[in-house]
């Protein structure tokens, strides 16, 4: 058990419980690099990806089968390992997700033949998958509730800025070296991560773990999802996710082909939009405490809801409205993005490794479909995306109608 002494002084230093050996500013080192490795881990090797074909002697689909084994192995990971953690602990499970990424990732590097490699990247991936699910339930484990908003804003930063700088260092680590190198430098990273994981204290007490085998703690996923609040809130944050990853999928498209811009006009009108796009957590932390959560939230679902008819109206006539019109929809869900997290990590006292499994299992989810719907037969990208963009929003309006009606969230100002 965890002394007063001890209680007293992690409170002083805005945690909920100890870490001697970390602190806050430690644990939050820890918690930042973690969520940070995730996109490189998906991005930084892009650049090196139309080089592999040619080096293992395969086709182009076989190489993406790198980038899809590891897409899904990440949710999986996620999936499973959440629930883990509130049977067997946080910090078990985050070093034995390290020691699969760091592990996963030196296969990658030394993989003889694609197939080696495709299997290599669903290691690192599960490892990953363990990884986000326990260090996003690390954050509602360890900080105070004035704190936890703070820090999930940061971390959606992060997440912004990750996708656009990982292809970039990729690049800048293929002048110097080749793909292999790509790898070990992922490795390299995640075993720093795995050195400073081996300083966390354990978040979760014995007496406050789902009892049973590691497994049956799988059925708290059910548990989770009986939550009719909890699903319907976590709806209209994936809801988000849509959209946003389309935009992902098919940006290069309608910069590149639909607008005739080039490659690197293409970049620029990239890197605005994740520029602005880190606007949003920095808003939510200066203005978020102003609203009430019903009132922001509804704000933000309507005001996305315009920018998907913004897109639909004018985004087809040049880069710089389609881009505009986007930017009203990203920024709006980078600042919902960490209000919604810390209301559904609130949502159940328990089981928070199986909430953090379904947040981020289901965002991936609504991200892989989005990448799928909007190669439908569109008249053209830039409407499916408006479409995509308004339907989402209007079916997350419905939902946060339906929660106030029946009150199913415990969270002052988001029901009535």
């Amino acid at each position: 058990m965890v002394e007063g002494s001890d209680r007293e002084q992690a409170a002083g230093q805005g945690l909920l419980c100890p870490q001697e050996r970390l602190g806050f500013r430690g644990l939050l080192c820890l918690i930042a690099a973690s969520n940070a490795l995730i996109p490189f881990s998906m991005d930084m090797y892009t650049p090196a990806v139309p080089t592999l074909p040619g080096y293992f002697h395969t086709t182009a689909p076989v190489v993406n089968l790198t980038i899809l084994g590891f897409f899904l192995s990440f949710a999986i990971g996620i999936l499973v390992f959440g629930p883990v953690s509130d049977a067997r602990g946080r910090r078990p499970v985050l070093l034995g997700g390290f020691c699969a990424y760091v592990l996963g990732g030196a296969l990658c590097a030394l993989s003889p033949t694609i197939w080696v490699l495709i299997a290599s990247r669903v290691v690192q991936a599960l490892g990953a998958g363990a990884i986000v699910s326990v260090t996003t339930a690390l954050v509602k484990d360890s900080f105070e509730p004035e704190s936890r908003a703070k820090i999930l804003a940061v971390l959606q930063m992060l997440q912004v800025v990750g996708p656009v700088a990982a292809p970039l260092l990729g690049g800048a680590i293929l002048l110097v070296g080749t793909w292999h190198t790509t790898f070990w430098a992922l490795a390299a990273i995640g075993a720093v991560c795995l050195a400073l994981a081996t300083r966390l204290q354990e978040t979760v007490p014995p007496g406050e773990r789902v009892q049973g085998p590691p497994l049956a703690s799988l059925s708290r996923l059910a548990v989770v999802a009986r939550h009719k609040g909890f699903d319907a809130f976590l709806g209209v944050m994936s809801l988000f996710s849509l959209p946003f990853m389309a935009y992902i999928a098919v940006a290069s498209y309608v910069y590149v082909d639909r607008f005739g811009l080039t490659q690197q006009q293409y970049t620029y009108f990239f890197a605005a939009t994740a520029a602005f796009t880190v606007l949003g957590p920095v808003l939510y932390l200066r203005f978020g405490h102003l609203l009430k959560p019903r009132v922001m939230i509804g704000a933000l679902v309507a005001a996305a809801a315009c920018a998907g008819a913004l897109v639909l109206a004018e985004g087809v006539r040049s880069p710089f409205l389609f881009c505009g019109c986007f930017l009203v929809f990203a920024v709006c869900e980078a600042v919902i993005r960490p209000c919604s997290i810390n209301i559904l990590l609130s949502q159940h006292e328990r089981d928070t490794g199986s909430a953090s499994a379904l947040i981020n299992f289901t965002a991936n989810v609504f991200g892989a479909a989005g990448m799928a719907l909007i190669m439908l037969p569109w008249p053209g990208y830039v409407e499916g995306l408006g479409a995509l963009i308004l339907i989402c929003m209007l079916a997350a309006l419905v939902l946060l109608v339906l929660i106030q009606r029946v009150g199913a969230l415990r969270v002052a100002g988001l029901t009535r």
